[in-house]
């Protein structure tokens, strides 16, 4: 799996907002953040209200591009939340298996920021 996810039953909109707030408390910087599709209908439900957030931590991106300079090309590391029928979803990316294409040493120093990232969703 290239991701985390957890369902909750709480407001999306409310645990967004605890999530942002979290990560910053956290020391990561959030870069962005974009709703790209509103209500997207598949074949076992809706999903509604899709959220995008771009997440960085400043000091592995200098640890990161003393490896490659061209670094940036995976940066940063994405959050994401929806809501279905069943509950609000909030998940993040593991760049510690999307990232292995960059090479092996990439992937086990993003691993830590990734498990803080797990954890905040935990503490949620």
């Amino acid at each position: 799996m290239f991701y985390y996810v957890r369902r909750f039953e709480e407001d999306l909109d409310f645990l967004w907002e605890r999530f942002k707030k979290k990560l910053e408390e956290e020391g990561f910087l959030l870069i962005g953040e974009r709703i790209p599709v509103a209500i997207v209908e598949r074949e076992d439900g809706i999903v509604a209200d899709y959220h995008l957030l771009f997440i960085c931590d400043r000091e592995l991106v200098a640890e990161l591009v003393k490896i490659d300079p061209n670094i940036g090309a995976l940066l940063p590391c994405t959050g994401f939340g929806y809501r279905r029928e069943d509950g609000n979803y909030l998940g993040v990316s593991l760049p510690s298996v999307a990232w292995k294409i960059a090479g092996e040493k990439v992937a086990e120093l993003m691993r830590p920021m990734e498990e803080r990232v797990i954890r905040i969703i935990e503490t949620l």
